[in-house]
């Protein structure tokens, strides 16, 4: 189970729907099914549409996200209003890191969140972080 990078997934500018795709294979047959922010998706969920199909020994998942312009105007929301002493304070020790965090303000500020694809089949599980973000110019 590698715990890489998250693959990112950028929105186009103005964009008010976003798609993300994961794919599998396996032996017995894989089954997908995605988590957002730590959470499985519920079924319920208006928000998220899954189509999920095989192909061969393939299984595809597209999951399309909506009222992505919501989440652009909270980010934008959020980001105007950061309070930075305290964001610096929380990483004071945490220098070895500090490249990690210098663009800290512009990627929180495109970030939509991660979403994980999980394929799983009896024979085990493996998971792959896809994170939406935005593209384009900055806000």
């Amino acid at each position: 189970e590698s715990e890489a990078e998250p693959v990112p997934v950028l929105v186009p500018d103005r964009a008010d729907t976003a798609q993300l795709q994961c794919r599998a294979q396996g032996v017995p047959g894989v089954r997908l099914h995605w988590e957002h922010q730590g959470h499985p998706l519920r079924p319920d969920e208006a928000r998220f549409q899954e189509h999920q199909w095989r192909e061969g020994p393939w299984t595809s998942s597209l999951l399309t996200v909506a009222n992505i312009s919501q989440d652009r105007a909270r980010l934008h929301h959020q980001y105007h209003h950061l309070n930075w002493d305290q964001y610096k304070n929380r990483h004071r020790y945490q220098y070895q890191n500090w490249h990690q965090y210098q663009n800290w303000d512009q990627d929180q500020n495109r970030t939509l969140g991660t979403f994980v694809c999980i394929a799983q089949n009896p024979l085990g599980t493996v998971r792959r972080q896809l994170q939406l973000r935005l593209a384009g110019t900055r806000t």
